[in-house]
């Protein structure tokens, strides 16, 4: 049996360790997507890059024949959180990971992960109103993946260009760039490639519990998510690697409550039904050596119903879009530095009240233009809105400035800028708003510190500055959040 790595830890960790902790807040404001996922892309695109072109000794045990790596993390974390309207919020969070990750002649992988984190507020700060408590569920990642490639390579000594991969269990899930879909699902994602340039990929899956919904006014709306996923994206990959996609991708709703989320005003019966498709195209890729890009646009289309307040509900189309165009510099210096630009659009619809939610939402008799998913977009960590009706310009940069330097070897620093406007004026954003375009601006700063391969520390900081387009305050928001964690 092959010894435990002690790599994947440190770098698990640290996600783990900036997503959890900007989670709580963005779920105060409709449940945004976090950090977590981003690592975790990342993480998923690193994984099974190994080559196995020897063919395997059958003879050998399974104990043999098998490579394990388990490992976890110890993390305390702290976020404090000061508004438009000068109200100030502290997090407090430990944390243990514990994960074990097994391979079997290369060809069958096995993962889990389990998580235990517990979060104490400042006096009646809880986000969701539950107190100090511990998070569920503890085990959030659990998965078999089985590739046929590898296994003839193993099993029988050949090397074919075509592939047949899938995976199931709990797992997370990053569709395209991540706007349509980047979350954690119930899934079996099979992957059909049918040389080294054209592949196929499927997904069939739905939401498990404790998944926090775009629509906030649904009763436990953050506990009982109930939507399922069906895709297939077609992908071609060019000789240099970059790649041109297409998709579609089907949300299903399930939630089968008619019970609107106290204290709205009980209306008896309320229709919830939100079901949709997207359409997308992008691209991904480098331009020679130094520039990298990454493009998606997608429309959406669609059914769900109208705002229950304002008449009868009634059946109404989805009409809306989004996208992305992101553009990044890799100095290919000594200290890794990078610099990038990225745009975000999300259409908006100038009738509804809310801008995702059933109550509030889209008016009877039109249609709905507002853009509504379970992804993810960075959108900065003192506003993050969610990205629906909203424009935003994003420019920042990072690098290791003391690579040469035995103690700060491992220091990594950055900064981002970033403008928002509505897509829509007259449409809402996720928050209070006003009729005027512009919303503000904002500037995110971050450390990450590796000081030894096992011990890192990091560190956020943020502060969006409103305009007369935001409603609430005008005062600075501002956002910190540091923590250090030990991976083992």
């Amino acid at each position: 049996m092959h010894q435990p790595r002690r790599k994947q830890p440190i770098v698990l960790a640290l996600g783990l360790l900036a997503g959890s902790l900007v989670s709580p807040w963005i779920a105060s404001a409709h449940a945004q997507p976090d950090d977590t996922r981003r690592i975790e892309r990342q993480l998923r695109t690193a994984e099974g890059n190994e080559d196995y072109r020897l063919r395997t000794d059958t003879n050998l045990s399974l104990q043999e024949r098998t490579q394990l790596d388990v490992g976890g993390s110890l993390s305390f974390t702290g976020l404090w959180i000061n508004d438009s309207s000068d109200n100030s919020t502290r997090l407090l969070q430990p944390e243990v990971v514990l994960y074990a990750r097994a391979s079997i002649d290369g060809a069958h992988q096995f993962f889990a992960r389990a998580r235990f984190v517990y979060r104490t507020f400042s006096d009646r700060d809880s986000f969701d109103g539950r107190g100090d408590r511990w998070i569920e569920p503890f085990p959030d990642r659990y998965w078999y993946e089985f590739d046929a490639r590898k296994a003839l390579a193993a099993y029988q000594g050949e090397r074919v260009d075509w592939n047949l991969n899938f995976r199931i269990g709990r797992q997370f899930i990053n569709w395209g760039s991540g706007i349509a879909l980047s979350e954690t699902l119930y899934a079996v994602t099979p992957t059909i490639e049918f040389d080294r340039r054209w592949r196929i990929e499927g997904l069939a899956g739905i939401t498990p519990d404790h998944t926090a919904d775009f629509d906030t006014s649904r009763w436990d709306y953050d506990e009982r998510t109930r939507r399922a996923f069906f895709g297939g994206r077609l992908v071609y990959t060019f000789e240099g690697g970059s790649e041109i996609y297409a998709y579609g991708l089907s949300m299903v709703d399930y939630y089968n409550e008619n019970r609107l989320r106290p204290p709205l005003t009980p209306l008896g019966r309320t229709e919830f039904k939100y079901d949709s498709w997207y359409v997308g195209l992008g691209a991904s890729g480098s331009i020679g050596i130094n520039w990298t890009y990454d493009l998606e646009g997608i429309y959406q289309n669609g059914k769900s119903w109208s705002d229950p307040l304002r008449g009868v509900q009634r059946r109404e189309d989805i009409s809306a879009a989004a996208g992305k165009a992101n553009l990044a510099y890799l100095f290919r210096d000594e200290g890794l530095s990078r610099v990038e630009g990225e745009v975000l659009f999300a259409t908006g619809d100038s009738d509804r009240n809310s801008a995702s939610s059933t109550s509030g939402g889209n008016l009877r008799g039109t249609s709905d233009h507002q853009f509504n998913a379970l992804g993810y977009a960075n959108t900065g960590l003192a506003f993050a809105p969610s990205l629906s009706n909203l424009v935003t310009l994003r420019l920042g940069g990072s690098t290791f400035p003391f690579r040469t330097s035995e103690t700060f070897e491992g220091l990594q620093v950055g900064i981002d800028g970033l403008i928002f406007t509505k897509f829509n004026r007259q449409g809402p954003i996720d928050g209070l708003s006003t009729d005027r375009r512009f919303l503000g601006g904002e500037i995110d700063v971050f450390a990450n510190w590796r000081l030894t391969s096992d011990l890192s520390m990091t560190a956020r900081y943020g502060i969006f500055l409103p305009s007369a387009g935001t409603a609430g305050g005008k005062n600075a928001r501002h956002f910190v959040l540091v923590g250090v964690t030990l991976g083992f």
